[in-house]
């Protein structure tokens, strides 16, 4: 039986409805905490990147070096709390979902074993995917140009070809590996050998599920990104504009990076209401997609589900 689409997309929003205050309650504190780490490194890390692009093909070694450490201090403390906060993110919503347990405290503040395997399953996840990129990017560049020396004309056709190739290749591995979390929190495990078996065949049903899912969260995003967002249409478009021209498209970075440290400065005027737009954007969006996750892992093991199974796991 194939993952059955709508019914796990209509469970995944029916469990949302029935479950949004004990999700509410388990994701606020990890939330908050992840978001508090954007609002404290975000300038700093977009000022650092800015400067670096700033000093051209040719800096001086000393201000670059500065420059780089910048970067790399505000870079680590950021992959530091998200080393954190992610995890208890991740398990604080799928606790339930998954196990059946509920959070009997007001805030959310274990990290454990099941935190603990997550941060691993994410990391070797990232890893792995780099390797595919590395490898399948080498890989169809060779094929590129060993074909391009019969068909030289047909070297920029087969460029876009080996592109999409390696992308498909890439979203087919993350489609197969898209239960990984919920997986890790049932079996104890970082959840790759089960999340791969268990998808194993059903691959177009989950990549679909994601589209639906994807498309009802879009219009959330756009509403709460409209108040911030005037300032970068000008700024994309310009950047858009310089194509191929390395040397413009890293003038129009710049003015990019730097609305965006503006946007995270505590001297924004707009900056109250962004925090709180985007502490309930980030409580939102992990909520959706986890449970999203949840309920595909559910759906793929509980082959026997019956049509109330939205129901019974909101229960």
């Amino acid at each position: 039986m194939k993952f059955p689409v709508i019914k796990a997309f209509g469970a995944t929003f029916a469990y949302l409805a029935a479950r949004w205050l004990p999700l509410a309650k388990a994701l606020w504190f990890p939330v908050a905490l992840l978001v508090g780490l954007q609002l404290y490194t975000m300038t700093p890390l977009m000022t650092a990147t800015s400067s670096i692009i700033g000093l051209g093909e040719n800096p001086d070694p000393a201000e670059a070096a500065t420059l780089v450490g910048e970067l790399g201090k505000w870079g680590l403390v950021m992959i530091a709390g998200s080393a954190v906060a992610y995890p208890m993110m991740t398990v604080a919503s799928l606790l339930h979902l998954v196990r059946g347990e509920e959070l009997k405290a007001p805030i959310y503040l274990r990290y454990g074993g099941d935190e603990l395997r997550l941060l691993a399953a994410y990391i070797l996840l990232s890893g792995m995917l780099l390797v595919i990129s590395i490898v399948g990017g080498l890989g169809a560049t060779v094929v590129v140009v060993i074909v391009s020396l019969v068909l030289p004309q047909a070297r920029a056709f087969l460029n876009s070809l080996a592109e999409i190739a390696v992308n498909l290749a890439t979203i087919w591995f993350r489609l197969r590996l898209s239960v990984l979390y919920p997986a890790s929190i049932s079996t104890g495990t970082i959840g790759f050998g089960a999340s791969w078996e268990i998808t194993k065949g059903h691959a177009w049903p989950l990549f679909f599920f994601w589209v639906l899912i994807s498309l009802a969260v879009t219009p959330l995003i756009v509403i709460m990104s409209a108040p911030f967002a005037g300032e970068f249409f000008p700024l994309f478009q310009r950047l858009s504009e310089a194509g191929a021209d390395q040397a413009q498209a890293r003038q129009a970075i710049i003015p990019i990076l730097d609305a965006i440290a503006r946007l995270f400065s505590p001297e924004n005027p707009s900056f109250a209401l962004f925090a709180a737009v985007l502490f309930a954007a980030t409580l939102a969006t992990t909520a959706v997609f986890n449970v999203a996750a949840g309920i595909s892992w559910r759906f793929l093991t509980d082959r026997d589900a019956a049509p109330s199974a939205a129901q019974a796991m909101a229960a």
